[in-house]
């Protein structure tokens, strides 16, 4: 999950062609006029020494322009107004994460990098920006440096329930299930309701990998110890159908424990147990 700071035609009548190709060259031209004016935003690695009050004030009205843009996701318009907020005040690390943020929902991930590199040369002890890079490098399918930065995010703020889930998603992806359910648990004990989440604080760290018959059981097995039997048991019928044939590991598994007398439960497991034997 990718953290927000939480405040602070003419019509085509003579040639149909002409309106989707005119389209695309606007568009194409406002993406290079957004990445132009972007790279002079962090130009300076440090802080600018001076940032007046009327200018630091225009920014965060100009960045709640930019959160009610986002809100709507119309991200081309919250960009333009976090570019802007940037340039009025280039010290606010909380400006730079919501650059970032916008840059990576658009899919611009060398720039929203470089976004999340000022927040944290601004702060390095802001944890979201951490995160949030982690979540570029793993739509980017680099595990190794996306997990560097998921810890370091949480040796910074251990109980922020996202920065957990993320971790958790990642060690998952590389195959690492019960660290990564350990992680996942954690996050879920920090807020139960994280996974109901779209935006909060944060982006989640997403994958288009296949998933196993080991990522469906996994998953059964967090559900069920959360108590969510139907989830439950749907994974473990997903397991089933994906090649899951360890009815022993059920038996003992005490993550299912909580659902284990659950009238459901039961008849999955007396199903499978039927279907296996065929």
């Amino acid at each position: 999950m990718l953290a927000r700071q939480s405040k602070n035609t003419q019509r085509e009548t003579s040639c149909p062609r002409l309106g989707s190709l005119a389209r695309r060259i606007i568009t194409s031209a406002l993406t290079l006029f957004l990445l132009s004016v972007s790279a002079g935003c962090w130009q300076a690695s440090v802080r600018v020494p001076t940032v007046s009050p009327e200018d630091v004030k225009k920014s965060i009205e100009t960045a709640n322009e930019g959160d009610v843009a986002f809100a709507h996701k119309d991200f081309y318009a919250s960009l333009i107004k976090y570019l802007e907020a940037c340039r009025l005040n280039p010290n606010s690390e909380y400006l730079y994460n919501k650059l970032g943020i916008t840059y990576s929902r658009l899919k611009f991930y060398p720039q929203a990098i470089e976004a999340f590199s000022r927040s944290i040369n601004l702060n390095p002890k802001y944890p979201y920006s951490y995160n949030n890079m982690g979540t570029v490098y793993f739509a980017e399918a680099n595990k190794k440096r996306a997990e560097g930065y998921f810890k370091k995010a949480i040796s910074l703020k251990n109980d922020e329930a996202s920065f957990h889930i993320n971790l958790g998603n990642l060690l998952w992806q590389k195959k690492n299930q019960e660290k990564g359910l350990v992680e996942i648990k954690k996050g879920l004990s920090l807020d139960p309701d994280i996974l109901k989440k779209s935006e909060g604080e944060g982006l989640a760290a997403m994958t288009s990998q296949k998933k196993t018959w080991k990522d469906y059981y996994f998953t059964a097995r967090l559900n069920a110890s959360q108590g969510n039997v139907d989830r439950a048991v749907e994974s473990l019928m997903q397991a089933l159908t994906a090649g899951f044939t360890d009815l022993e590991a059920l038996r003992i598994e005490h993550d299912f424990d909580p659902i284990r007398q659950d009238e459901k439960f039961v008849a999955f497991t007396k199903y499978a147990a039927q279907l296996l034997k065929l």
